[in-house]
């Protein structure tokens, strides 16, 4: 471990994050700099770009520094991109370990597993680091074993759901020693049960009183929406009243399966159920549009790796159906706080939201459910105690 002195006083955090939108890692990040103790911790925050998340972590007291160099580890963009990507780096090192020393920094707090850059520049500038992986590496070979491979070099990893910790566990499934794990939270003061406003169904041209079935995800082709636009049709009879919203847009590189997404709408002759409500609504709106929900669907095709949607709409009491993967295994008590379904399948997705809708009574009841288990569980600012409790172990003199 790496360690620098310095006087008494709060210590600066500087948190590195290779996007500047507002998806579920970028929002866990934005709460965690919310709650931290500024007796204690300031926040500096680099990122890639400006974009929806700068202004809201400027609004939570942040620094923002906004660092062009420090781009994502993806191999979507093809091979001129990784070759690119390999030139840049030392580049993007250097800049980071000026930022490092110019703010005086006490301790890299990198929130992704996809920027490579914090392990290198706090070993270079002899701080202590700490690796915040939120996801599940999917793709095999060279890009995934070299990912893995770093995070040994960190003086703690964080993993998010024992399906993260996997890709840290020994054959007997044992994490090493560095490794932690610290679930994501939810704001249970912001996110609670009671009526909603009506301005989704207003803005969306809903409605009143017809049942509502949720996404709330960013257009992302395994996040699974094209699963749920076949449950919605699956549904035409059996919920002839229901009507289905999507609440997220495209994503930068993929702006074409949004435009599918939306033929395939049209396909299915849904035009008149189901609408896609774009990048609307920020953070602070989500309470009021999940609480317009009669049931979330998380329909993901590939394991998630957490799912900070379904406590986001358990703790507002409301029933969710996810992908039986990942994440929700861990979040969602089965036929207790929501249904689980195979991933991929579009009429057991169709069956379990019919379910709940056909009996509202055992809806509530597994809303409220949900809403003691996330009070009881995944508080925020127990997750937030919790990272902090991190850094006073690497800090402590």
């Amino acid at each position: 471990m790496t360690r620098h002195s310095r006087g008494a006083g709060p210590r600066r955090i500087l948190y590195l994050h290779t996007t500047s939108e507002v998806g579920g890692s970028d929002v866990s990040l934005l709460r965690l700099v919310e709650g931290l103790d500024r007796a204690r911790f300031l926040p500096t925050v680099a990122l890639p770009a400006d974009g929806p998340l700068v202004g809201r972590l400027e609004a939570a007291g942040a620094d923002v520094v906004i660092l062009p160099a420090m781009k994502k580890l993806t191999r979507r963009r093809g091979a001129a991109y990784l070759a690119g990507f390999a030139l840049n780096y030392p580049v993007a090192v250097a800049r980071l370990v000026g930022l490092v020393r110019r703010r005086h920094v006490d301790l890299v707090h990198t929130n992704t597993i996809h920027n490579l850059y914090g392990v290198a520049a706090a070993r270079l500038a002899r701080r202590p680091h700490v690796w915040h992986v939120r996801e599940i590496v999917w793709q095999f070979g060279f890009l995934r074993r070299l990912e893995v491979f770093l995070t040994r070099f960190a003086d703690r990893v964080v993993v998010t759901s024992d399906a993260v910790g996997a890709m840290f566990a020994d054959d007997g499934g044992r994490l090493a020693g560095h490794v932690r794990k610290v679930p994501n939270g939810v704001d249970v003061r912001a996110f609670t049960p009671g009526p909603p406003s009506g301005r989704l169904r207003t803005d969306l041209d809903l409605p009143a009183g017809a049942p509502l079935v949720g996404v709330v995800s960013r257009l992302d082709a395994w996040k699974g929406v094209d699963v749920f636009l076949r449950a919605a049709a699956e549904l035409r009879s059996a919920a002839p009243e229901a009507r289905f919203v999507v609440v997220g847009g495209s994503v930068t590189g993929q702006e074409a399966h949004a435009r599918e997404l939306e033929r395939l709408t049209s396909e299915l002759g849904l035009g008149d159920r189901v609408r896609f409500a774009g990048w609307r609504y920020g953070p602070a709106e989500m309470p009021d549009v999940i609480r317009e929900l009669s049931v979330l669907a998380l329909p993901s095709r590939e394991p998630e790796p957490f799912g900070l949607v379904l406590l986001e709409a358990t703790a507002c009491g409301v029933p969710v159906v996810a992908t039986d993967r990942g994440g929700p295994r861990e979040i969602v008590v089965a036929g207790e706080t929501g249904l689980l379904v195979p991933a991929g399948d579009a009429p057991a997705l169709a069956e379990a939201v019919g379910r709940l809708l056909a009996d509202p009574g055992r809806a509530r009841q597994m809303g409220a459910a949900g809403r003691r288990r996330v009070e009881a569980l995944y508080d925020v600012r127990e997750t937030v105690r919790r990272i902090e409790s991190i850094y006073d172990e690497l800090l402590e003199p």
